[in-house]
């Protein structure tokens, strides 16, 4: 950033005014480097010190997004407030800042309403916009909604993406509906969207809690042949199964001799690491 500001300067002594790109690029710069308070002291200093560039869409948009990531929330909520007083149009981006924030601080409600008024305002949501009501309707055990927001973006014809899938495939286990989770994972791919290590961890796990242990097998083979692995977690939930009293004795030998074939070794290198 100093290098940048250091141009600025050479601008200013140059007779080249700065215009809404160099402020916006420097509070770009300082927002991702994490020097919040000089990007909003380079924005009071645009709107209240006599620069006669007004503050646009983008450097609100800028300012909300790393406030919300900040946690901090109300300063982001009086920038949202300010744009829509100043007649700035908001777009999809401004608002779904804000719907990430409302929902890390579990304002589920508030962000659902919020995102009832984009839409009245005539900015469509896209993708992003309903994963992140998804996941915070997920976070907030509202599990049921988070099916219902899921099949409303399909039904608008919003195709799902792998974050999208993710999520819901998480719900679907949770709630124990593990062939309703394994259709929408067939259904995920013959969509042309891939699988990735997560979305097999999961479907795992949620074999694993109802002691499928040939389920478990199975997908840990589609998961091996794709060149992903089980997770920490996942190795633990299977290790946990071997000392499962619902788990028979067969099924016991079947993961004990499935997990020393392909994840011995890997324990025994992450031992050997902590010695």
């Amino acid at each position: 950033m100093a290098k940048a500001e250091h141009l600025v300067d050479i601008m200013v002594k140059d007779g080249i005014a700065p215009n809404i790109v160099t402020f916006n690029t420097l509070i770009n710069g300082y927002c991702k480097s994490k020097q919040v308070d000089k990007a909003l002291v380079m924005f009071d200093d645009m709107r209240l010190h006599g620069t006669h560039i007004t503050p646009n869409v983008v450097t609100y948009n800028t300012l909300i997004d790393a406030l919300c990531k900040e946690n901090r929330f109300q300063l982001a909520l009086q920038q949202f407030g300010e744009m829509k007083n100043r007649g700035v149009a908001l777009d999809v981006v401004s608002y779904n800042s804000l719907l990430d924030g409302l929902l890390k601080n579990s304002q589920v409600d508030r962000a659902i309403s919020l995102c009832r008024e984009m839409e009245n305002n005539g900015v469509a949501p896209n993708i992003r916009t309903y994963n992140v009501i998804i996941n915070g309707l997920y976070e907030a055990r509202r599990l049921a909604e988070t099916v219902q927001v899921f099949s409303y973006l399909v039904a608008k014809g919003l195709p799902p993406n792998i974050t999208t899938y993710n999520i819901i495939i998480k719900v679907l286990c949770r709630q124990g509906l593990l062939r309703d989770a394994t259709a929408l994972l067939k259904k995920m791919e013959d969509t042309g969207c891939s699988p990735i290590e997560c979305t097999y961890n999961t479907i795992i796990k949620g074999f694993l809690n109802a002691n499928d242990v040939a389920k478990v097998l199975d997908y840990l083979d589609i998961m091996r042949s794709e060149g992903f692995a089980a997770d920490d977690n996942t190795a633990s939930s299977f290790l946990g199964l071997l000392t499962n009293p619902h788990v028979n004795d067969v099924d016991k030998a079947l993961l004990q001799k499935y997990f020393m074939e392909h994840h011995g070794e890997d324990m025994r290198k992450k031992e050997a690491s902590r010695d």
